[in-house]
């Protein structure tokens, strides 16, 4: 029992650092994806290029996010509808 914190709130705890092979938290990367897709249409946003475990595979994003995004995307769909 107890607070249950979302991977946000964890910042630096969440522990993700030491496994991410550009050695950045998930908070981090997240903050990253949110500022790549602020300003771009949806189409643009759900026409990105993705890996097989649908992290971005955009040259302009492979350098600081590699946490998957496909439930980002889904809700950006699901917001632009």
């Amino acid at each position: 029992a107890g607070e249950v914190l979302s991977k946000n709130q964890l910042g630096e705890n969440y522990g993700l650092k030491v496994f991410s092979p550009i050695g950045k938290e998930w908070n981090e990367q997240a903050a990253a994806f949110s500022a790549y897709v602020t300003g771009k249409t949806t189409e643009e946003v759900l026409g990105m290029a993705l890996s097989e475990t649908t992290a971005p595979a955009e040259a302009d994003l492979t350098s600081s996010v590699t946490i998957a995004v496909g439930d980002f995307l889904a809700l950006i769909e699901k917001a632009a509808k």
